[in-house]
Parts: structure tokens; C-alpha cells; sequence
């Protein structure tokens, strides 16, 4: 009968229709696990690490050398440019360097771009070098030439702080790294004179960074190697005398690698 025939086709519809809906399960459900077997057996895929771009100004301590705008491969610029994360694009750190030459002829170097920033100043403003060859070699002379240096540490900190504040303003996405100075000896009368600089240039960063830089202070310690141990990390005579060797760059890069 036509009525039979139409019934029998709409069932067959139904079965057929139900049939194709499971096999259409079991198939997705098939390649969804195949697809995250095949996914789990893929390689992790690695992204290299942001690259950060570093601008170094500073004195001699930064330059690797105490007599000219040359920088050593040892410098401790060069060797944070070596990390894979940073990348050196400007080196402008000058033998001789005071706050006010950084502040007048390195600040160029600096732009929106820039990521990270290292800072070695101050040592020059007060004659470091000289004050401690003063003390080597005519202690009698000592006291007074570190009373002369005491009474330039509340200026050099106004003119610190100020020069951090320009930096700041010209690098505003960089992380600042501020070093202090190593000190020269273990013992005697330099060791509060040179902790007093270091207090100055770290109330610079305080006050700077109170304002909402991105500016940290970074220790470098000499432990154990002061020009009076057995083993200095610096170099005792010549041009470089009381700069860092190699090892005392190795221990400034060390101190900021932590900080980044």
C-alpha cells in the first residue's frame, strides 16, 4: 500500500539518519585522539627570551680602563652584552667621567627604545684614585684629604639624583642599574670614606626611585680581594692602578646580572 511504503521510508530515514549521527561521534571522538596523541608527541617549541636593550655610561670602572673612551673586552658592558637576554647598543662610558660629564656628553646615548641602563659615577667628583694613592703614600696626609672629599658628599648627591632623574625622563621603559664602588681596602682609614660615597650614591637612587623610576642600587663586593689581601681584584700599579682586573669586572657583571 502507499501508505505502508511511505512509513516504512520514513523509518528507514530515522535508522539511517541515527546511524550516520554515531558514526559521526565516533569519528570526532577518533581524530580528537589522535590529534592530542599526535599533539603530546610534538616537541615543546622553546620562544627565545625577550632581548633587552642596554645603553652602559659611567667612568673607568665601567669603561674597563682608566685612561681613554676605549672599553676592554672585560668590561663588565661587554660582558652583559654576551647574555643572550641583552643586547648592547650604545657603550659611551669614558675614563675620567664626573656627574657632570655623563650628565653633558653620554646622555645622547639614551632613548625610548632603551630597556636597561647601568650607571657607575662619583668616584671621579671626589678624586678616588688620588685620595687613595694619598693614603698609600703619605698617611700623614690622609685624614685631611678625606675631610676635604666629606664636606663634596651632599652636593654630589643633589647632582647624583639629578642626573638619575634626566636618565629616567630619556630611558623611561628602562630598568636603571646604579652601582656602588667595590671597596679599595679591608682595613683602615678609606674603608669609611669609600662606605660614605657608596651611602651617597644609594640616597641618590632612594630618592630618585621615591619618585616613581624604575632605579635600583646594586652592592658590588670585593670580598676577600682588596688591594690589601693576598689575591686583589685590582690592579696595584700603572695606568689602572686601583681599577678592577678582569675577575673584579667578572664580580661587577656577576652583581648586575642579579639585579636584571
Amino acid at each position: 500500500m502507499p501508505g505502508g511504503f511511505r512509513v516504512c521510508s520514513v523509518r528507514t530515514m530515522r535508522i539511517r539518519s541515527t546511524a550516520r549521527s554515531r558514526l559521526l561521534v565516533v569519528a570526532g571522538a577518533l581524530l580528537t585522539t589522535i590529534g592530542l596523541t599526535a599533539g603530546s608527541a610534538l616537541p615543546a617549541v622553546a620562544c627565545p627570551p625577550p632581548v633587552t636593550t642596554y645603553v652602559a655610561l659611567g667612568d673607568s670602572y665601567a669603561a674597563g680602563q682608566a685612561t681613554d673612551c676605549t672599553h676592554t673586552r672585560s668590561s663588565y658592558p661587554r660582558r652583559l652584552d654576551a647574555l643572550r637576554s641583552v643586547r648592547l647598543v650604545r657603550d659611551v662610558a669614558c675614563a675620567g667621567a664626573t656627574t657632570a660629564d655623563v650628565a653633558g656628553s653620554q646622555l645622547w646615548a639614551l632613548n625610548r627604545g632603551v630597556r636597561l641602563v647601568t650607571v657607575t659615577v662619583g668616584a671621579n667628583d671626589l678624586d678616588v684614585s688620588g685620595l687613595a694613592a694619598i693614603c698609600t703614600t703619605t698617611p700623614t696626609s690622609c685624614d685631611a684629604a678625606i675631610a676635604a672629599r666629606q664636606a663634596l658628599l651632599p652636593a654630589l648627591g643633589l647632582s647624583l639624583a639629578h642626573l638619575y632623574g634626566r636618565i629616567a625622563a630619556k630611558a623611561p621603559g628602562a630598568k636603571i642599574l646604579v652601582t656602588g664602588y667595590p671597596a679599595l681596602f679591608d682595613t683602615g682609614p678609606l674603608v669609611a670614606a669609600q662606605g660614605a660615597l657608596n651611602q651617597t650614591i644609594s640616597g641618590a637612587v632612594a630618592a630618585v626611585a621615591a619618585g616613581g623610576a624604575h632605579i635600583r642600587y646594586v652592592h658590588v663586593q670585593f670580598t676577600g680581594h682588596t688591594v690589601d689581601s693576598a689575591h686583589p681584584w685590582f690592579h696595584l700599579s700603572g695606568p689602572n692602578a686601583f681599577h678592577p682586573t678582569p675577575p673584579g669586572d667578572r664580580a661587577f657583571a656577576c652583581a648586575l646580572r642579579a639585579a636584571l
